[in-house]
Parts: C-alpha cells; structure tokens; sequence
C-alpha cells in the first residue's frame, strides 16, 4: 500500500484536502508548496504522537518560511532584472506585460515598468521555454521558402 492511500485511509478525504489547501502565498514554486504540504502533515503526525512543543516550533518556522516566501513574492523588480531572473530580452518581459501576461505594478503611465516576483515567477511557470537557436534558423528558413 502506498504512503499516499495510507494518508488519504487514515485521515479521510475532507482532511487531506485542508492540508492541501494551506495559506500559501500565489505564485509559490511548485518544489516549496510541495515542501510546506508535506512539513505540515508532518507536524500533525508529532502533534498525534505527543510531541507538542516540536510541533510548536514546527509550525512556527513553516509560518517564517511562509511569510518571508511571500515577502519575497510580492518585492518589485524592474524589467532588466526580470529578464536575468527567467532568462529571457528585456523585450519579452515588456511584450508580455503590454499583453496583460504580467500585471504592470508601474505608479505612472509613463515610468518603468515594476513587476512583482510572484508575477513574474507565474509567467515563467507557464512554459515560457528559452531561446533555441535550431528552431529560430528552421522558422526562417521556412519562412524564406514561403516568400520568395
């Protein structure tokens, strides 16, 4: 029997999805919910077992990890940044926010743009892939055989 039927037998259907469905901040790597889900069910299975105070300070240092996850998240970077940080021209991040794929956190119309990293981490979860040379040479030379 797996560890996950094992979960989902002991604690029933209702408990396992409000352990899924922790306060975790929007935009969290998967890698880091995942993390925070498991040391979660952890510290239920000290608190089962009687070890209250590590469970405590269990929780507590999930709940550090949480907000400063989220503090993160929600710190502004400008446009050169978020191009270092997803590997991408510093023209991808502006198309992207001029087509609403990343919200613009800008205080003026005409001042830089300001993006949050929750946003921009987000954006790069959805499958933005990096640059392949390969396929860019075969797009033209394909496009050239079309337009003579």
């Amino acid at each position: 029997m797996s560890a996950e039927v094992e979960f989902g037998d002991r604690f029933g259907p209702v408990a396992a999805a409000s352990i899924a469905c922790a306060d975790l901040p929007d935009g969290l790597p998967a890698w880091l919910a995942t993390f925070v889900v498991d040391a979660e069910r952890e510290t239920g299975t000290l608190r089962e077992n009687g070890a209250h105070q590590a469970a405590t300070a269990r929780a507590a240092l999930i709940n550090r990890l949480l907000s400063a996850a989220s503090a993160w998240l929600d710190t502004e970077v400008d446009i050169f940044e978020a191009a270092r940080t997803v590997g991408v021209c510093e023209e991808t991040i502006r198309r992207a926010v001029r087509r609403g794929d990343i919200p613009d956190q800008r205080e003026r119309p005409r001042g830089h743009h300001r993006i949050k990293r929750g946003d921009l981490e987000r954006f790069a979860a959805k499958g933005s892939r990096p640059y392949d040379a390969d396929a860019d040479a075969q797009d033209i030379a394909r496009l050239r055989r079309q337009f003579p």
